[in-house]
């Protein structure tokens, strides 16, 4: 069976399983870095909001031999689970009195994502895009975010400056950064940036991020958190970016090379990091002199 006749047997399977009443759809969402993906979603009736379960990992599944039945029942298990997880009022959504309280910023790779920026409110930085989404909820190990699109901004009759002050005012807040030494969380990231172990014990290496390790890649911008930390080691910034979710600093040494750093960052890339995850192949520099971040070269 091809994808496109895969897809339409799981919705018509989930349409006889959920009865009737409501709406199945298949929704298609660009995610970062191209990423494209097909979500099914089960709206009941009288619902109006409800869990996205992609579907392109079922589909290698059926290629091993997993039955749709069987794939259906799973997702059946998955919505029914999360279904009632979701707190957030339609009507909340619409009123940006209440809305601005939760918007924040991330950062992501500007080229890989041109597609996805044509559809939602952004500022370029060096090789990078600002961008804006809603911090729904924050639980232990889950955080719900819904990213917002040109469309938003219409309906909120708001312009892209406005939300970016607001989500540059709010992010520091709503998630906090944290710089912690990369030696005191060798056993937890060393399989994650598939490093030499001897590297990352010998070098003065720091990892930045937020509270919830969940696009702290962010944190670079945060107001004097960089200048702060330079100027506690008295020496400007290599900033490694291993992730969406959380940069490497380390101090510019004459002993530390911006090609052999920019070719250990790709490696990273190319290895141990997810296609969603990655953010650049570059290495920036903080300056101390003028609180400058820019491109190694």
């Amino acid at each position: 069976m091809e994808y496109g006749d895969f897809l339409q047997c799981v919705q018509e399977y989930a349409k006889k399983e959920t009865g009737r009443g409501g709406v199945v759809s298949i929704n298609h969402v660009i995610k970062n870095n191209g990423c494209e993906l097909d979500g099914l979603v089960i709206m009941e009736e009288g619902k109006h909001i409800s869990p996205t379960i992609y579907l392109n990992g079922f589909y290698k599944q059926y290629q091993n031999g997993r039955t749709v039945e069987d794939i259906v029942r799973e997702i059946l298990h998955i919505y029914n689970e999360n279904k009632d997880n979701i707190q957030i009022c339609p009507d909340w959504f619409q009123d940006f009195d209440r809305v601005k309280q939760t918007i924040a910023y991330k950062v992501i790779n500007y080229s890989k994502n041109e597609k996805l920026l044509k559809k939602i409110p952004h500022k370029r930085v060096l090789d990078l895009a600002v961008v804006y989404y809603c911090l729904l909820s924050q639980s232990e190990g889950e955080t719900a975010t819904a990213l917002i699109y040109n469309n938003h901004l219409e309906g909120w009759h708001v312009t892209e400056q406005q939300v970016h002050e607001i989500a540059v005012s709010n992010t520091p807040g709503l998630l906090q950064s944290q710089i912690y030494p990369l030696s005191s969380l060798i056993g937890l990231v060393l399989e994650d940036l598939k490093m030499e172990k001897e590297l990352l014990m010998a070098a003065e290496m720091y990892v930045l991020t937020n509270n919830t390790r969940l696009n702290g890649a962010a944190c670079i911008f945060y107001e004097d958190v960089l200048k702060k930390f330079a100027d506690t080691l008295q020496t400007d910034l290599y900033i490694l970016p291993s992730s969406i979710h959380e940069v490497i600093l380390l101090p510019k040494l004459a002993r530390y090379d911006a090609m052999n750093l920019e070719d250990m960052v790709r490696e990273v890339n190319t290895d141990g990091v997810s296609r969603e995850e990655v953010l650049s192949d570059k290495v920036y520099i903080y300056r101390r002199s003028d609180g400058f971040i820019t491109m190694s070269f």
